[in-house]
């Protein structure tokens, strides 16, 4: 099973408009990505990307998990990665 990052908009919703960033045009422009990105990724229609994710948590200065989340294959209980520490 494959492994995605996905985002939780409404976390980030809430994070954006905490620090004055009403719009999706607010967001994009902080983040420095296109609003169309912003509109897929938050209406689900495009998984979040690299630049996406990495723009997120630096540009709103927030830790990975506060707005996305791995879904799908569990690669911890996988046979290759029993037994090994983080």
């Amino acid at each position: 099973m494959t492994s995605h990052v996905r985002i939780r908009p409404d976390a980030l919703s809430k994070i954006a408009t905490a620090k004055g960033l009403r719009s999706r045009y607010a967001l994009a422009k902080c983040l420095g990505v296109s609003q169309s990105t912003v509109g897929r990724v938050l209406d689900g229609e495009q998984w979040p990307g690299n630049e996406f994710i990495a723009a997120t948590i630096k540009g709103l200065g927030i830790p990975f998990d506060v707005v996305f989340e791995v879904t799908g294959g569990d690669v911890a209980s996988t046979p290759e990665c029993a037994g090994v520490a983080g």
